[in-house]
């Protein structure tokens, strides 16, 4: 039997703490029509190197998402972007993970942003946000002490990652980035050639509270004639109860 034709790229961007695994929930709440013709790409972190290393985890279209992941590195990523060139890319980023798909020259159709965020902490024009103090005591305690760190994080998400082994530097390198992320001009830029933006977030999210959402993404949403998704749910809720998500994300997901 001839296998569908890929008529879009999801590209997708776990947030601290996670990886790939954190979307299986929700690729599996998609209709078979749109898995099978849909290539799934994950921005690997490496954060648990027993489950994957650092790279790209491609999903074969069609096949339940569980342990079908495979292994590439993050040069294949350009391929991709040749090979697909003419059917839609769409960039889906959790948390952290948001504003590591802007790092990348991608022709966006739409970028997705699931509790994400162009900034993390305050400080000069951004006055919403983790105060730095708080951060730099997480890193400190970090260094010290990397798995009650990640455990603490994870019972504020609301949802557990497993893992037997950290890349405890991975993890450092990534918290201290946020110390000074500023991703405001890089959406900015990506969605200069007419790109949508859709963002979705909670007003009992611990970690990224609504009102640092609104401040990241309000103006641009306004722009383009759209509202910020705003549900209750905790921070990691779309890999615990995708279903709250559905209404809004799937029609999305489903289009091309």
């Amino acid at each position: 039997m001839k296998q569908p034709e890929i008529t879009q790229v999801l590209l997708m961007a776990h947030g601290w703490g996670y990886n790939h695994r954190f979307f299986n929930a929700l690729l599996n709440t998609l209709p078979a029509n749109t898995r099978e013709t849909t290539l799934f790409v994950c921005l690997e972190a490496g954060y648990f190197p027993e489950q994957a290393r650092q790279g790209l985890m491609i999903h074969t279209p069609g096949i339940s998402t569980q342990d079908q992941w495979v292994h590439y590195t993050a040069e294949v990523l350009h391929s991709l972007v040749l090979a697909y060139a003419e059917v839609p890319w769409l960039g889906l980023g959790h948390s952290l993970g948001f504003s590591k798909l802007l790092d990348f020259s991608v022709r966006w159709h739409s970028l997705l942003s699931i509790h994400g965020f162009t900034h993390f902490v305050k400080g000069d024009s951004n006055t919403q946000g983790t105060p730095p103090r708080l951060l730099s005591r997480m890193i400190q305690k970090a260094e010290q002490n990397m798995p009650e760190v990640l455990r603490d994080f994870h019972n504020r998400c609301g949802h557990h990652a497993q893992w037997a082994t950290l890349d405890e530097q991975t993890l450092l390198t990534d918290l201290r980035s946020m110390q000074e992320l500023n991703a405001a001009q890089a959406l900015q830029q990506a969605l200069s050639h007419g790109a949508e933006l859709h963002a979705w977030a909670s007003n009992t999210d611990e970690i990224v509270p609504l009102a640092l959402a609104l401040q990241c993404f309000e103006h641009t949403l306004k722009q383009q004639n759209r509202e910020l998704h705003t549900l209750a749910s905790e921070h990691a809720g779309i890999a615990t109860a995708p279903a709250r998500y559905t209404d809004t994300l799937l029609p999305l997901l489903s289009q091309h």
